[in-house]
């Protein structure tokens, strides 16, 4: 292939665009305060659907993580992350529903 034509192929890839989808919830992530000074950890899980634009239409926590403030953090995330990236066109659906989980993981290294 000529030289630039994968990276031009790859923002059409289904695994691509989820990749960017999580980076972008990942950077609007907030470790609620108070269940990181009680060392709560878990991996909420939440439904949500999107429009073909990134707006998101409604979320809803599909599994807790047993941390009320973990669980309302989830909920918050992808409305507060958008826009989201659009899909590609290889994605069917409008809207587009689906299932992340939220990690909240006390790292030693942070103070």
């Amino acid at each position: 292939p000529a030289p630039g034509a994968s990276s031009s192929r790859a923002s059409h890839d289904p695994v691509t665009w989820q990749g960017a989808l999580l980076a972008q919830l990942e950077k609007f992530k907030r470790y609620p305060a108070d269940a990181m000074a009680d060392h709560q950890e878990g991996v909420p899980t939440v439904t949500f659907s999107m429009d073909r634009k990134g707006h998101v239409l409604s979320v809803t926590l599909a599994g807790s993580s047993g941390h009320t403030l973990l669980d309302q953090e989830a909920v918050a995330l992808p409305r507060r992350a958008q826009p989201l990236p659009p899909p590609p066109d290889t994605v069917e659906g409008d809207p587009i529903t689906l299932t992340v989980p939220v990690e909240f993981y006390i790292h030693p290294d942070r103070n």
